[in-house]
């Protein structure tokens, strides 16, 4: 029998109208996935700090006895690690909890949550206070796994690995750099050679915070791309073709000789596809890895804010290991839930609550770095602070 781990990429690899499973079964009875609207804009770095509700903290089979099927829509990116936990979570902790996510992309994800059709939401970017203020009820943006964004390719007969700078990433997603012996290139890896292969460039075409987390390292790196196309969860692409998901353009980029693209980390991985090494603020070219993104991730966690709301793109040079295009997953969620859903609400933050402790356990074995102890603390504050009819949750 195939293992969960591959059984969630078999399903990917099959097409995108799979990913929306009911993830207890990790391949079949899930909802059907609707389209993704995409957003755009760029999120402010400030918000309202939630609040902690106790400082004693509960066991984390606290929802052993819990009964309710939660819904959730969004990330295509924390799909496996979700797929993953949530079997878990039910065969070991809570047999009445089933979790239904669909992954259509975060954009998706973001409009269903604001439409109030699932009970939680999920985005590899936190919301912005324009997007909170729209939603209309005060919101959390709670961070549950971070991974790295990478930049795969398809070069036939190609076994060298490859290096970026973050001007070459840049010069051929804007159409400058056409061809894979491009002398950018090569300055990039002089002892490599090179094929005269033209380059097909592929992007997201859903609104999608691997796409927020990608242009915001491009415009943090590049002032021709800051200038002519910028940072969003969707931007106005100068060519290529666009896959709906990671799944969608890592299948794109599998298909296509001479393609680039930019996917979460596992699905290059699980796909056999080479993954290049990036040059960080530290000059350093480094390969997205497990540690290069725990480093990453230690460059930014110390210093979060209490709202939850950062990114751990382009870390400082004072982190010479670290990968540059590093990224989180958020889960989305009301502070404050009808009494109507009760059983719903309960059964999804005793589910997360596991997932920030025992579930972290689970996300190196399907490449995913687990979130860092001081970060938990400040996760465990967001989720006591949840409300059902104005009763919290979490004692």
């Amino acid at each position: 029998m195939l293992t969960i781990r591959r059984r969630i990429f078999a399903a990917l690899a099959a097409g995108g109208a799979l990913a929306a499973l009911l993830l207890v079964s990790a391949c079949s009875n899930g909802g059907s996935a609707a389209t993704p609207t995409s957003q755009t804009g760029t999120p402010a770095a400030t918000g309202t700090s939630p609040a902690a509700t106790s400082s004693v903290t509960p066991p984390t089979n606290i929802g052993k006895d819990d009964k309710a099927q939660v819904t959730g829509a969004g990330s295509t990116a924390i799909f496996p690690f979700l797929s993953k936990i949530a079997d878990i979570y039910q065969k070991d902790v809570a047999k009445g909890v089933s979790i239904n996510y669909q992954s259509i992309g975060s954009g998706g994800g973001i409009a269903q949550f604001t439409q109030k059709t699932v009970d939680f939401g999920a985005s590899d970017i936190y919301l912005s206070d324009k997007q909170m203020q729209d939603i209309g009820a005060p919101v959390l943006n709670v961070p549950m796994i971070h991974w790295a964004v990478a930049v795969t390719y398809n070069i036939p007969n190609f076994k060298s690995e490859l290096r970026f700078s973050p001007s070459t990433i840049a010069g051929i997603w804007l159409g400058n750099i056409k061809k894979w012996n491009d002398p950018a290139i090569k300055a990039d890896n002089p002892n490599v050679s090179l094929p005269d292969l033209p380059i097909t460039p592929m992007h997201r075409s859903d609104g999608s915070g691997t796409t927020m987390n990608f242009t915001s390292f491009l415009a943090g790196t590049s002032p021709d791309w800051k200038s002519k196309v910028g940072a969003g969860l969707s931007v106005n692409w100068p060519q290529g073709p666009g896959g709906k998901g990671s799944e969608g353009v890592t299948a794109l980029v599998k298909q296509t000789a001479g393609a680039i693209g930019y996917v979460e980390l596992s699905y290059a991985l699980q796909n056999n596809l080479p993954v290049g090494a990036v040059k960080n603020a530290a000059g350093n070219y480094v390969k997205p890895t497990l540690q290069s993104t725990t480093d990453a991730v230690a460059a930014t966690v110390a210093t979060a804010p209490a709202d939850l709301r950062f990114l751990i793109v382009n870390p400082p040079a004072s982190h010479p290991d670290a990968y540059p295009i590093g990224a989180s997953t958020w889960v989305l969620l009301y502070k404050d839930y009808p009494a109507s859903k009760s059983s719903e609400v309960k059964a999804m933050v005793h589910f997360f609550w596991w997932a920030i402790h025992d579930g972290q356990k689970y996300a190196t074995s399907i490449d995913y770095s687990p979130m860092a102890p001081d970060l938990v603390k400040k996760v465990e504050v967001a989720l006591k602070s949840i409300t059902v009819g104005g009763q919290p949750v979490l004692p």
